[in-house]
């Protein structure tokens, strides 16, 4: 398969991932709104807000198919500065969050919190990819 075959066939692919996205964001609206429990609900949100998340993304990779992107000095900076403040906040977060599932024996709580913790490390894969980004960008964008 050629370049451009291949990122027609990603592009249609992104497509159809942002379809499904966008799916599973109407059926967890319309599931919300039949539920009047708040611990169902919020169960039901967090799905939603990873579908809107997952959304912002592939929007966001099919709008640099039709650039050039590069990391200005300035973008670099902004990222160390970003990874450093979210590292130390993080660290905070993540034995917290593992304090609170220790303690908490309620089953929907707990279920959760271990979601939440599971999120927060999760952020520090990010960062790291990030890390790994920034240094790719800075060797192949000078």
């Amino acid at each position: 398969m050629s370049l451009p075959e291949n990122r027609k066939n990603f592009d249609n692919l992104l497509q159809k991932w942002l379809v499904i996205e966008e799916n599973s964001i109407d059926m967890s609206n319309d599931l919300i709104n039949q539920s009047k429990n708040p611990l169902v609900k919020t169960m039901i949100e967090l799905i939603k807000i990873d579908s809107e998340k997952h959304k912002h993304i592939l929007e966001a990779i099919r709008l640099s198919l039709h650039s050039t992107v590069v990391f200005s000095q300035e973008d670099m900076l902004l990222v160390d500065s970003f990874i450093e403040k979210h590292e130390a906040v993080e660290k905070n977060a993540i034995a917290t969050a593992e304090q609170a599932v220790e303690t908490g024996s309620l089953p929907i709580p707990k279920l959760l919190l271990t979601h939440l913790l599971e999120d927060e490390k999760s952020h520090d894969i990010y960062t790291e990819q990030l890390t790994n980004l920034k240094a790719y960008m800075a060797k192949h964008t000078q």
